[in-house]
């Protein structure tokens, strides 16, 4: 999914000054238990460094409130409205990373891309700790200080693109008239709750937002399950 979704751009490391390559961010390999107990995969960056130049309130992002929440939920369930919940999978991804950063990667993982795109391979150096890539993050990687705003940033950009007025009280809802009834979304990160009274005009909305994110995780009907 890195690769496919164009995350990195092969960089000359003699080209890279010695600041830049002592200062470059490490790619971490995690594994995560979901929900349902399942074994998820996920690559990151340690983003820890970049705390020393950028500060939390240039890099903080929103999420629904609880309140806010739980009053999305109250109206949909009071007027009867079709609800689904939708997950962008990869959402970071989309987001143009603003700066340049530089990333190391060391180890299995410079195998397995070089493997799969071996244009690479003319890029690897040796150093210590074996195969050495350095790459420009081109996408907000998850571990980046600025990734959760850029996507937040392009996200609810995309959602007044299509109409929609964030609410005042919380930027993370946002509405829109639609057929003279109003259609609602709240989102956590990359999870959406959305409700209006027409099941069809709610899932031409889901399919608008897959038109620009690709096709998302969607749960239709009562019974949804949505942490905040």
């Amino acid at each position: 999914q890195l690769d496919d979704m164009g995350t990195f751009r092969p960089l000359d490391a003699h080209g890279l000054s010695a600041e830049q390559r002592k200062t470059a961010l490490r790619l971490i390999n995690l594994i995560k238990e979901k929900r349902d107990k399942s074994l998820k995969g996920r690559t990151c960056v340690d983003g820890r460094p970049q705390r020393e130049y950028i500060n939390k309130e240039d890099a903080s992002s929103p999420t629904v409130s609880n309140e806010a929440f739980m009053l999305c939920l109250i109206a949909a369930a009071h007027e009867g409205r079709d609800v689904a919940t939708a997950d962008v999978r990869g959402a970071y991804l989309h987001a143009e990373m603003d700066e340049f950063v530089v990333v190391k990667l060391q180890g299995k993982i410079v195998e397995i891309l070089c493997e799969r795109n071996p244009s690479y391979k003319k890029f690897v150096v040796q150093e210590k700790g074996g195969a050495t890539l350095y790459m420009q993050l081109l996408k907000a990687l998850y571990g980046c200080i600025k990734s959760a705003l850029l996507w937040y940033e392009l996200f609810s950009g995309t959602l007044i693109e299509m109409g929609f007025v964030l609410n005042p009280y919380d930027n993370c809802v946002a509405n829109k008239t639609i057929e003279g009834q109003q259609c609602t979304i709240a989102w956590w990160v990359d999870d959406n709750f959305m409700s209006h009274m027409q099941p069809r005009v709610l899932t031409k909305v889901i399919e608008d937002i897959e038109e620009k994110f690709g096709k998302m995780s969607v749960t239709r009907g009562d019974k949804h399950v949505f942490w905040v």
